[in-house]
């Protein structure tokens, strides 16, 4: 658990519990709406576990969760290991106080500890850029279905590790086919 001051009090992050998952989806929905289902994102997700140790929400002097953020494994080109980082959620009448920010510091930091070397994400550009997502990162890497170019961004959590990297994201392989993949 991790405690963060902001102006609104004191912001507790604790990685996200099972009570939590009603709430989250419920606050993705405000945020996103209900057809967010349909974007190619949420395609990727599908039968896929986001990974635990990944998905954090944000704890109000209250109690009250305010903010959540999850993220998603996903293979590059059948052979890059990445985190497809998303949903980042916050309540509607608290956008804008820090408690996105700090999720997002948080969860890119709690990354690379974990030893992942490269997040991908869609997003607003004007947002996520302040922490280092980068367009240019992602233009040898492609979405299997629509997305706004403009908001399709990659980070390297550990420096270079986009150099070469190219192809379609998928899903990760099943347990136990690791090392097999298709021939070409």
């Amino acid at each position: 658990m991790r405690d963060i001051g902001l102006s609104a009090g004191r912001l507790r992050l604790v990685r996200e519990r099972p009570r939590d998952g009603a709430a989250v989806e419920a606050m993705n929905e405000a945020a996103f709406g209900p057809d967010r289902h349909h974007k190619t994102v949420y395609r990727l997700r599908e039968d896929v576990a986001p990974i635990k140790e990944l998905c954090f929400v944000a704890i109000d002097p209250k109690g009250r969760m305010v903010a959540s953020i999850r993220n998603w494994p996903i293979l590059i080109n059948e052979r890059w290991p990445a985190v497809l980082l998303g949903p980042l959620a916050i309540a509607p009448e608290l956008r804008g106080l820090g408690y996105g920010k700090a999720l997002m510091w948080h969860s890119m930091a709690q990354s690379r500890m974990l030893g992942h070397s490269r997040i991908i994400l869609v997003g607003d550009p004007e947002y996520y850029n302040q922490f280092g997502f980068r367009r240019d990162l992602a233009l040898n890497i492609q979405l299997p279905g629509w997305v706004e170019e403009r908001r399709f961004l990659a980070l390297e959590l550990v420096a270079g590790a986009m150099i070469g990297v190219h192809g379609m994201i998928g899903k990760p392989l099943p347990k136990g086919t690791a090392g097999r993949r298709k021939k070409r």
